[in-house]
């Protein structure tokens, strides 16, 4: 990335010392994007893509000639989107907050904003998107119904938040591509989230977006045919992705 996006804005020595913005999730970002331009025929280097990759852990990533120029995740997998468990970006004062009044230890705080926070944090319920989306639903338990609604809300908030960033990063975009758990499986989440940038030219196709792309195993357009952003959905084929370019190693090794 990015020198600019890379560098955290505290002292320069945090960056000198390897402090700095590294993501997650590259292998996945990297298959998607080139699995993306097969599917609009297009030459990767003449894309503008957002990639979601949405599961227990999420990360967006800013594709750019082939190149990620932006992402979510940085010097740990917990900054940027609400996740499954993890809280995502919070405002550091909060730690410092905890850690001060509460007495809060480093482990308690670890603890905390990976493993009892995001999804299962608020919802109380479950951090499977399944279980919010049904408790989201379900009259039976208002307080629950209420809970679980606020933690969908919120999850697609700050997803539509991140979004418009990487989109501004960009200066556009030709598509948009969810995969992983929830990407590939929720067409409520996908929904929810291309309705919010309609006013770029994101349409989906309603029939197209109730199937998931693992009814049939296959990777797909599900943008309406008048779309200006294409969306797609495309399988996670991390194990692929790594055994391709471990090949790819292979072989660079053995010409030298």
């Amino acid at each position: 990335m990015p020198l600019a996006a890379a560098t955290y804005p505290g002292p320069y020595e945090w960056f000198e010392q390897g402090i700095r913005r590294y993501g997650f999730h590259g292998i996945n970002h990297q298959y998607c994007a080139q699995r993306a331009a097969q599917l609009l025929g297009k030459n990767l280097n003449s894309l503008k893509l957002v990639t979601c990759h949405l599961g227990n852990g999420c990360s967006l990533a800013a594709i750019r000639e082939g190149r990620s120029v932006d992402t979510t995740m940085g010097f740990t997998p917990l900054e940027g989107l609400m996740m499954g468990t993890r809280s995502g970006s919070v405002d550091p004062g909060i730690l410092t907050y905890l850690m001060r009044q509460r007495q809060f230890s480093a482990s308690q705080l670890d603890d905390a904003l990976n493993k009892k926070s995001g999804l299962l944090g608020i919802s109380g319920i479950s951090s499977d998107m399944r279980g919010i989306l049904a408790a989201s639903k379900n009259g039976n338990d208002p307080a629950k119904q209420a809970r679980a609604k606020l933690a969908l809300d919120m999850y697609v908030h700050r997803l539509s938040s991140g979004i418009g960033a990487m989109v501004a990063v960009l200066g556009g975009v030709d598509a948009l591509i969810f995969t992983a758990g929830v990407g590939e499986n929720s067409p409520e989440v996908r929904a929810a989230v291309c309705d919010s940038f309609a006013f770029l030219g994101v349409r989906l196709g309603q029939v197209k977006n109730a199937q998931s792309p693992l009814d049939n195993d296959k990777d797909k357009d599900i943008s309406a045919p008048d779309a200006a952003v294409r969306v797609l959905v495309i399988r996670a084929q991390e194990d692929w992705m790594i055994a391709r370019e471990c090949w790819n190693l292979v072989r660079t090794q053995a010409k030298a």
